[in-house]
């Protein structure tokens, strides 16, 4: 509703000429512009400003003139004068506006009532943290750690497995496949320049990582190593060391002469600067058997072919190009 802004003098003589020539009381005028008696009796007592619709309309009734010198007022004038009496009342009630421990408390309260209702809050198009379901202990899930162990990395919020673009390109396929299965969430895949990455994001997804005994941050500084609910049940452990060897171990060729005669051989080999990491696998390897070597406490080698031979059949591996890189080895020289 426009507001009409006269003066008090003008605004008293107005309603005092209407009444007289109208020969009115409040109550009438009042039905006649739709409006109570006691809002025509305030205007008239100069209490509030009147609306410029009834001010025009008992003009024309009435066969009055229009105050002098009015302005006519926007639908919403008031809000900018009464919000600064309001913000000032606030102030001196409870202190200044906006100040660090006020947003503070408010942004507590916010995460509090997030927490408590995220849905209403997602519905409205709030960001919410996405709800991640917990993890149980099991073959995959040692496995997926692994992985994690070997090419994975854990920010606050991000979780991301960075794979070699051309080489582990089938591989890459398994682990996005695997990461669904385990998290219940599909990856999103980025190549840059010579890596392909599969990244899952949320807070809550590090916290249940975490619960299972991975940290984040760098794994060298943090010096993490295998958790202990996997390397004191054997098969999760060789599920875990497929996954470690799968991404951050290497198995090649190496030749070598003995009397002008060459010889190939083959080689299982892991490296890592985390001392709890390269231990827990030595340890994992030993108990099954596979003869490792362990030089300058962070490279584990294999050269026995019969352990090779007995890691692929036990241990597996879902990386191809280990697979067929063992298989080429075998029909070529193994025979």
């Amino acid at each position: 509703m426009e507001r009409i802004k006269i003066s008090k003098k003008e605004q008293r003589k107005f309603f005092k000429t209407v009444k007289i020539v109208s020969n009115l009381g409040w109550s009438e005028l009042g039905k006649l512009c739709g409006l109570s008696s006691r809002t025509l009796r305030d205007w008239a007592r100069c209490k509030y400003t009147p609306s410029h619709k009834a001010i025009v309309f008992l003009s024309k009734k009435f066969k009055i003139s229009l105050p002098v010198n009015c302005k006519i007022l926007d639908q919403y004038w008031y809000i900018s004068k009464y919000a600064r009496i309001g913000g000032l009342a606030r102030q001196r009630a409870h202190g200044l506006l906006g100040d660090i421990k006020s947003r503070q408390k408010g942004g507590l309260a916010s995460q509090k009532k997030r927490r408590e209702n995220p849905e209403k809050y997602r519905q409205i198009g709030c960001q919410i943290a996405k709800q991640f379901k917990p993890l149980k202990k099991s073959a995959v899930v040692a496995e997926m750690v692994g992985i994690i162990l070997g090419d994975g990395g854990m920010t606050n919020s991000q979780l991301r497995i960075t794979l070699n673009k051309k080489t582990d390109k089938d591989y890459a396929i398994f682990v996005g496949k695997l990461m669904k299965k385990v998290f219940a969430q599909v990856p999103s895949t980025g190549y840059y320049r010579n890596v392909v990455a599969l990244t899952l994001t949320g807070v809550n997804l590090i916290k249940e990582l975490e619960k299972i005994g991975l940290k984040r941050g760098n794994k060298i500084f943090n010096q993490i190593g295998i958790p202990e609910w996997i390397l004191k049940n054997s098969n999760y452990a060789r599920a875990c060391l497929r996954g470690l060897i799968d991404t951050d171990g290497c198995v090649y060729f190496h030749f070598h002469s003995v009397k002008s005669r060459n010889y190939a051989n083959f080689g299982l080999t892991f490296t890592n600067h985390s001392r709890p990491l390269i231990e827990g696998t030595n340890k994992i390897f030993i108990d099954n058997n596979f003869c490792p070597s362990l030089v300058n406490g962070r490279r584990i080698y294999i050269y026995n072919l019969e352990s090779i031979k007995k890691y692929f059949k036990i241990i597996g591996s879902s990386n191809p190009k280990h697979v067929n890189k063992f298989y080429f080895y075998l029909n070529l020289y193994a025979k």
